[in-house]
């Protein structure tokens, strides 16, 4: 139970009782009583009497202070109260009693007092109202109601005159809305029933108005409409549309700020504690003021103040008194500032300071009703008894009003009343009831007996005992020991019956008893103390810091007493309650941790845990600090202008709990280069301040950077613009050249100053130029605004000496350096001679030149040689296959040789091949007069890898292997060797070798490991050796498959067995399956195996099952990958039930049966080719397996045995049909050796030159090994 807030104990024993601790209403028996004020308690000491005693009346609902009502509206003044006898009510108008029954269509609600007064006669019955409840005991009276009659609001008929302006005017357009109790809600809309845009420069003022600024072209609308929405009536009225013509204007010209709201003079704004206070500046300029506010005797409220309407509207909530002043509002742009002064009075309506409260009183005593009120002006207070005003009630000598205090002493029984304290000022009115009853009654206690309490060690707990009686009982309480508890010093009875105690310790567990007696009777009851051990924090989170965009994570580690339930652990943030959001992941909580996510500034502060029980709570705070980049710096300021010298100042912005290390100046120069801002220079970050050198003709602006040890943070807001003088050329064009792009002109040319070298608006160049051959000629010049400047008529390649300097409408720039330049260069007259090829090996060759003719012959600068190449073909191509020699016009290949050399390295070239080679010169023009051509042959080398491979499972040991011959033989091919070993032997084991005859281009492999898996390297060979391997891999493996079902449904049924019968979706091969089932009715969990099932039967019976039990059944087979998986299931029951699965197959869906239909009958003409092409003699395939499964398992090889070469063409070559038993025309091409394959005859000269056409049997039948049988390997078995 949580500690109540702790009241202050009495001094002594006198008369005089503190205040109490608040204590709970007792719920009566009948759902009836009277909430009283126990007398015996004070104020605040809320009680509940049984309903057999009498009750003064209490009013529960009371009429609206003011109630504005409408034609269709009926007025209805709510007034009901509780009360023992039954309460009467009567009603007062304008402080005359009004008698509901003298008026037709005025009545008073069954039950209760509310008075309702039709809607027709509103109008006439408008005023003052005020309910009277009463009862023997007393009257109670409701605060006074003011009734308002008001006409749906109209607009009145107007003659709207169009709003002519010109671009740049302010423009004001009015609303003026009728009247209302209730002021309407205002909108402005077009035609379309679209908002009118608003902005800093258009916007609506609190009283309706549309203010512009100043007025453009495009604000020209003929339909800008005021409507007015009344919310009483549920009314939405529209003023006359305004016509707002703009007319567009050349000389628009910027003017200083007017403020057009307020206009003076303002009498002074009086704002109501407690209420909102609205301020407002609307100002007209060009540009477009902005506004701001300040307050000249503070600074604004933290939390109440906010700007509204672009800054225009100050808004100011939960007005104090503290908050009276001046503010003052400044709207300024470039052309000056207007300000204007708001002088604040905060008032107050009526507000209490101490409310009388009702109480219940024994004969003999005295009743004293506080009514204490405040407010400005200060309010009258006024007493009524049972609405009386206590001035017109007779005296009595036992009656005084004291200090607003109603004393009643030595009380009677037929003193119970029902007292009034009214107050008012011009900002409203209050009104309190309070009842004196006066009454006899024995001592009840009403707070529960054997109540339990519980509190933790060290925390004060209070034992309740109410006690209620006339006269006031006396109450005393009793430790467990039945030893008076005001022995212990921590012990104190409050006049209400409350035990504090405290600071509690564990020793103090147990039953407390309260008694309370009085002249007519006695009363106890147990309270039963519990004390826990208190919560502690035994980790607390750490303080920690993080950089910006981090995550963080606060631990907190809490102990509690095992007894207290329900508890808890709870973060917060500077005291805010944290908790996780669906919409957000900033804050994660997960047991004793809180993690905060992408961490920023806004996140720092303090961060606290608290565990908390029922009874007591503990905190720990740690503090979590973000750092990062700086902010923006402030107030950037240009000092001590001079002509090419400015001063910045500037205030350091948040360092972010870093401090700055320097500020980088950015400079942006706004004729040439508008809105780029480059780095300048940086200065210390303890130096705000920077001096800066200007260049002439120029407008600069400036904006500095703080930079910590985090980065460098935003710029600030860039300074006023500087403009410096124009100047001459500190500096001449750089890079200048001269050089033809003609045989008889010189072109010179250089990189032109950048903008902000010109020292002026623009800047030209004066170019000269004069001819060094045959004699130094004089200067000729001219003047530009930039390159090129194009000289004709030159020889062709003579040198020039060329000069440019820059020049403005200031004067010259420095004296230029003089450079050298030539005209244009034409085409070299002279060609390379001795050209010469030395054989280095089979791919290079040495090329060696020299060159003759003289210099003046190259006619330009000499940029190197080119040696020009072409291959004709293979080493004896054109006797075999009688191919004429290449053109000489055919594109070669170009070898670039650089600079003044004399040969080169020629590489790349192919093994046993035909080259021819040139050389020329070029200079910068082009190309020179080739060399004589020069014919040489690349000897032989090892040949490339076969072009394909291919291996196919013909038998459970038996691979049938398929290649083609070398892209590139690079020479005679010998033969071919392959190499093969099972992928599951060691790597050290040597693997299988077989030689093939140059012509073998396929073989058959049998008697291996059955499911073995086989690597392959294969090689082709030529005199000088294997070249690379082209390797693949086969398996032996058969190829798994799943039955592909179309429907599966239950045929026969007995009590034991049932029979599954199934469709195929299409035509397939047999396949083995499992059938699977499990108890459904008995909760088996795992499958048991009934039997196989083929899948070209169409049934299988599960026999072995339970009568009238439920099953699951599944089937099982392998998939590609060779593992076990359930392709169908579902639930039988050995009644013939099926149930279908709940996941439901897609095989009966119409658009899968439609799809299989179209793929059998595709695969149906698929067989009935297949069956046409073997009866014309076709052979074995094995390539559409090979695709699909070899092809997939090839992967290099890690032996070196085998090679390193993989065959770069494989994937498209694969994707070409080929077959052990094709035609030779189909195995190679024309083009290459690889076409003279399989056993036939191929002749040869000496030389390897081909002499003969080939002839006879291309091939070999399926199966056969060619040359090499396979019966030359080595058993595997």
């Amino acid at each position: 139970m949580s500690a109540p807030r702790q009241p202050q104990p009495r001094a002594g024993s006198g008369a005089s009782r503190p205040p109490l601790p608040p204590a709970p209403a007792m719920a009566l028996p009948r759902g009836l009583g009277l909430l009283l004020l126990l007398a015996l308690g004070g104020p605040g000491a809320a009680i509940t009497i049984p309903p057999e005693f009498l009750q003064p009346p209490e009013l529960t609902e009371q009429p609206l202070e003011q109630l504005v009502v409408f034609p269709s509206d009926d007025v209805v003044l709510k007034c009901a109260a509780t009360g023992n006898p039954p309460v009467q009510y009567h009603w007062t108008r304008e402080d005359q009693p009004f008698v509901p029954e003298e008026h037709p269509g005025v009545m008073v609600a069954p039950g209760t007092g509310t008075l309702v007064i039709n809607a027709s006669l509103a109008g006439r019955l408008q005023g003052r109202y005020r309910c009277f409840a009463a009862n023997a005991l007393g009257t109670a009276l409701s605060l006074e109601a003011r009734v308002i009659a008001e006409n749906t609001p109209q607009w009145p008929k107007e003659k709207v005159m169009p709003v002519e302006v010109e671009e740049g005017d302010p423009v004001v357009l009015p609303c003026d809305p009728p009247k209302s109790a209730v002021p309407p809600k205002i909108y402005w809309l077009n035609s379309r029933i679209v908002h009118i845009a608003q902005d800093a420069r258009v916007s609506m003022g609190q009283d309706g108005f549309l203010y512009f600024a100043n007025a453009l072209a495009g604000d020209s609308h003929p339909d800008y409409i005021c409507h007015a929405h009344y919310l009483g009536p549920r009314t939405i009225i529209q003023k006359e549309p305004l016509d707002l013509r703009v007319a567009p204007s050349n000389s628009v010209q910027s003017r200083r700020p007017r403020l057009v709201v307020p206009q003076d003079p303002q009498p002074p704004h009086v704002a109501l504690r407690g209420g909102t206070l609205v301020l407002e500046c609307i100002a007209e300029g060009l540009p477009t003021p902005a506004v701001r506010w300040q307050r000249l005797n503070g600074p604004l409220p933290r939390g109440r103040a906010s700007l509204e309407n672009f800054n225009k509207t100050l808004r100011l909530r939960a007005v104090e008194e503290a908050d009276d002043g001046e503010y003052e509002c400044v709207a300024e742009n470039s052309q000056g500032q207007a300000r204007h002064s708001h002088l604040v009075t905060v008032e107050a309506a009526p507000y209490w300071v101490r409310r009388p409260q009702s109480g219940v009183f024994g004969p003999g005593e005295t009743a004293r009703l506080d009514c204490l009120v405040e407010g400005k002006p200060r309010p009258h207070v006024a007493w009524r008894l049972n609405g009386v005003p206590i001035e017109e009630v007779p005296g009595s000598s036992r009656r005084v009003v004291r200090e607003g205090a109603l004393v009643l002493s030595r009380l009677e029984p037929n003193d119970t009343l029902v007292a009034q304290c009214e107050a008012h000022n011009r900002h409203g009115r209050l009104l309190a009831n309070a009842f004196v009853y006066v009454v006899e009654l024995p001592v009840k206690i009403l707070t529960p007996d054997e109540t339990p309490y519980a509190v933790v060690e060290n925390q004060t707990v209070f034992l309740h005992c109410r006690a209620f009686g006339a006269p006031a009982p006396t109450v005393e309480w009793l430790t467990p020991g039945l030893e008076p508890a005001l022995q212990d010093d921590r012990a104190f009875v409050f006049t209400n019956g409350t035990l504090r105690l405290g600071p509690a310790v564990q020793g103090d567990g147990g039953p407390f008893t309260c008694r309370a007696h009085n002249a007519h009777s006695n009363a106890s009851i147990i309270a039963h103390l519990d004390v826990k051990v208190a919560t502690r924090i035994e980790v607390p989170p750490q303080t920690m810091t993080a950089k910006k965009g981090e995550t963080v994570t606060f631990r907190c580690v809490a102990a509690f007493d095992p007894g207290l339930a329900p508890r808890g652990l709870e973060w917060r943030r500077d005291g805010r309650l944290l908790r996780e959001t669906a919409d957000s992941d900033k804050y994660s909580l997960t047991g004793d941790t809180l993690t905060v996510a992408g961490v920023d500034y806004a996140d720092q502060g303090s961060f606290s845990c608290r565990a908390w029980t029922l009874l007591d709570a503990v905190e720990a705070e740690a503090q979590l600090r973000v750092v990062g980049r700086p902010g923006p710096v402030r107030d950037l300021q240009v000092l001590e202008v001079d002509e090419r010298q400015v001063r910045l100042s500037w205030t350091p912005g948040d360092e972010h709990n870093s401090p700055v290390e320097k500020f980088v100046v950015e400079e942006e120069e706004g004729i040439f280069a508008p809105g780029r801002f480059v780095e300048r220079l940086t200065v210390p970050g303890e130096q705000p301040w920077a001096p800066l050198t200007l260049s002439p003709y120029g407008r600069y602006r400036f904006r500095v950077l703080a930079a910590n040890a985090y980065g460098r943070g935003e710029p600030s807001a860039p300074s006023a613009p500087i403009s410096t003088p124009p100047a001459a050329p500190e500096r001449n064009p750089g890079g200048v050249k001269g050089e033809g792009n003609e045989t008889n002109n010189l072109v010179i040319t250089w990189q032109p100053l950048a903008p902000g070298e010109w020292n002026a608006a623009e800047v030209r160049y004066r170019v000269q130029w004069r001819a060094l051959e045959p004699a130094v000629g004089r200067w000729r010049e001219e003047t530009v605004g930039g390159p090129p400047v194009v000289v004709g008529g030159t020889p062709t390649f003579s040198p020039y000496e060329i000069r440019v300097q820059a020049v403005n409408d200031a004067g010259k720039g420095p004296e230029p350096a003089i450079i050298v330049g030539y005209s244009g260069e034409d085409l070299p007259l002279v060609y390379p001679e001795n050209v010469g090829v030395e054989i280095l090996n089979s791919t290079s060759v040495r090329v060696r030149w020299s060159l003759a003719g003289t210099p003046r012959d190259l006619r330009g600068h000499l940029r190197g040689f080119r040696v020009l190449y072409w291959r004709e073909g293979w080493v004896g191509e054109r006797t075999r296959r009688q191919v004429p020699p290449a053109p000489p016009g055919g594109h070669p290949r170009v070898l670039t040789v650089p600079g003044e050399a004399s040969g080169v390295l020629l590489g790349g070239l192919r093994p046993w091949s035909r080259y021819r080679l040139q050389v020329v010169v070029f200079n910068g023009r082009g190309d020179g007069p080739p060399s004589d051509e020069i014919r040489f042959d690349t000897p032989e080398g090892v040949p490339g890898p076969p072009e394909e491979l291919h291996v196919e499972r013909v038998g459970e040991t038996t691979l049938a292997l398929e290649w083609k011959r070398p892209q590139h033989p690079n020479g005679i091919l010998t033969g071919y060797l392959l190499q093969y070993r099972q992928v599951n032997q060691t790597e050290g084991g040597l693997p299988y070798e077989i030689s093939f005859p140059a012509g073998t281009l396929n073989t058959t492999l049998r008697r291996l490991a059955p499911r073995g898996r086989y690597r392959f390297a294969l090689r082709a060979l030529t005199r000088l050796g294997p070249g690379p391997a082209l390797l693949r891999q086969g398996s032996l493996l058969p190829e798994p498959v799943l039955p592909v079902l179309g429907s599966v449904k239950v045929g026969e049924v007995g009590e034991d067995f049932t029979v599954l019968q199934w469709t195929l979706a299409h035509p397939q091969a047999n396949i083995e399956f499992e059938v699977q089932y499990m108890s459904k009715t008995t909760a088996e969990e795992t499958w048991r195996t009934s039997g196989h099932a083929n899948s070209s039967l169409g049934l299988y019976r599960l026999g072995d099952l339970r009568p009238g039990t439920s099953y699951r059944v599944q089937f099982v087979g392998r998939n590609h990958s060779g593992e076990r998986v359930a392709f169908w299931e579902s639930e039988v029951q050995t009644n013939g039930t099926l149930v279908p699965s709940p996941a439901g197959g897609f095989a009966t869906e119409g658009w899968f049966i439609g799809f299989v239909s179209a793929v059998v009958l595709l695969l149906l003409i698929l067989l009935i080719l297949c069956f046409i092409k073997r009866s014309k003699g076709g052979k074995y395939s094995v390539k559409d397996k090979e695709d699909t499964q070899v092809d997939s398992e090839a992967r290099p090889m890690k032996d070196e045995t085998f090679g390193e070469y993989s065959d770069g063409e494989e994937k498209a070559s694969g994707s070409s049909g080929r077959s052990l038993g094709a035609t030779g025309a189909a195995l190679g091409s024309d083009d290459s050796l690889a076409g003279y394959g399989g056993s036939a005859d191929v002749q040869f000269n000496e030389d390897g030159s081909f002499i003969g056409q080939y002839s006879g049997t291309r091939g070999t039948a399926a199966g056969s090994s060619g040359p090499a049988s396979p019966s030359a390997a080595p058993p595997l078995d």
